[in-house]
């Protein structure tokens, strides 16, 4: 390894200003890994009367046919492939460079955050960094997300109910498109998590510019024939009914998270679904994303200020990683570093020619595809043609 830097989670930046996100491209992703490039095919749309919550929903029927693609040797979730491929649509339109000095996916995002918050053994952070063309191209280490209990256990059920949650809570198309019959099967639907819908937003916190890919989860009411849709979608998570005070404070640590996630890309607006220990369907319950930083002040001492110094953390480690990291806008030269979370410090260290990983990240396809790597040499060529 080379050269090595270090940030203690316990840093702040002065700055608290947040970039407005914006929504740049989107694109599909299908359970064979397939990317479709400014396609909704996968988008899902938000149907949940409160006459389907009152029939006690089984949030772990279908358990067995549950079609798994994590685990799959050959469904990468952690690819840049997607994401790539959409800025290069993006700026094939403009005819110029997306502004935009770190390019990721939000949970990588949410991951670096949560390091202030959590320790490396309930948040292990394990990324892929490469410098190029004057922005830093950031990708997780694939880690194996399926629990590896059997799908009786609480563990895996809780799993499950995630993604059952999300299929019955929403529908393939706009609701005047959708027959009754594929509503009333709703609940005998397979579930997979393969096929997704990614939004590419454009964000960033003090001096640094961010453009984040993120799945999104549905979209709430209606998608607009525009560039920019942020507005209407919503994130949908499940979790245990809220009994007891000591169940209040796990939960607003999961709101918290919650938060994190949806403030990092624009979405406004976060919907709950409620289970009891038989994993039945109790409740529904709408968060404002904005509304959340005072919800948590009012009620939790210890979380009163997480969202403020999350935002300040945020612009630290952003800070540190432009800082650190040597950012040239040749597109010919690529370097590669190793990014983790040890002993309460961001560590950054240099990968050099004759380590094992160097030839796929400088020179191979682990993170920089050569159609990106192609397309950024002759955006470069034209920018300098057309400045002579």
């Amino acid at each position: 390894m080379g050269s090595i830097s270090t940030l203690f989670v316990q840093k702040r930046s002065s700055t608290t200003t947040l970039r407005q996100p914006k929504e740049l491209a989107y694109y599909s992703k299908t359970q064979e890994n397939e990317f479709l490039i400014n396609d909704t095919s996968k988008m899902s749309y938000y149907y949940l009367p409160d006459s389907e919550v009152d029939r006690n929903l089984d949030l772990c029927s279908g358990i067995k046919k549950f079609k798994e693609c994590n685990g799959n040797p050959d469904f990468d979730s952690c690819t840049l492939k997607g994401l790539l491929q959409s800025i290069q649509s993006y700026e094939q339109r403009k005819n110029k460079k997306v502004a935009g000095d770190i390019i990721t996916f939000r949970g990588v995002m949410r991951k670096l955050i949560s390091c202030a918050f959590d320790s490396a053994q309930y948040n292990p952070v394990e990324l892929r960094v490469v410098s190029f063309n004057g922005q830093l191209f950031v990708k997780e280490v694939e880690q194996p997300k399926v629990p590896s209990s059997s799908k009786e256990s609480m563990e895996y059920r809780a799993y499950y109910s995630g993604y059952k949650f999300e299929s019955l809570a929403t529908v393939s198309k706009p609701l005047p498109h959708v027959s009754r019959s594929s509503l009333e099967k709703r609940p005998r639907k397979i579930c997979s998590n393969g096929d997704q819908y990614i939004t590419v937003v454009r964000s960033g916190v003090g001096s640094c510019k961010l453009v984040l890919g993120a799945e999104v989860d549905c979209v709430f009411d209606f998608s607009e024939d525009s560039s920019d849709n942020l507005k209407h979608y919503a994130e949908l998570k499940c979790t245990k009914n809220v009994s007891s005070f000591a169940d209040a404070r796990r939960f607003e640590r999961k709101l918290f998270k919650t938060w994190l996630q949806c403030f990092l890309i624009g979405i406004n607006r976060i919907i709950y679904g409620f289970r009891d220990e038989n994993f039945l369907l109790k409740s529904v319950e709408e968060f404002s994303t904005q509304e959340i930083p005072l919800l948590l002040k009012n009620n939790n001492a210890q979380l009163s200020n997480a969202c403020i110094e999350a935002v300040r953390w945020y612009g630290a480690l952003t800070e540190w990683l432009m800082t650190a990291i040597p950012r040239e806008e040749s597109t010919e030269s690529v370097r590669a570093y190793r990014l983790s979370f040890e002993n309460n410090h961001l560590k950054l260290s240099g990968i050099e020619p004759g380590h094992a990983e160097y030839a796929e990240l400088v020179e191979g396809v682990e993170i920089l595809s050569p159609e990106f790597r192609a397309w950024r040499k002759e955006l470069a060529k034209r920018a300098e043609e057309n400045g002579k």
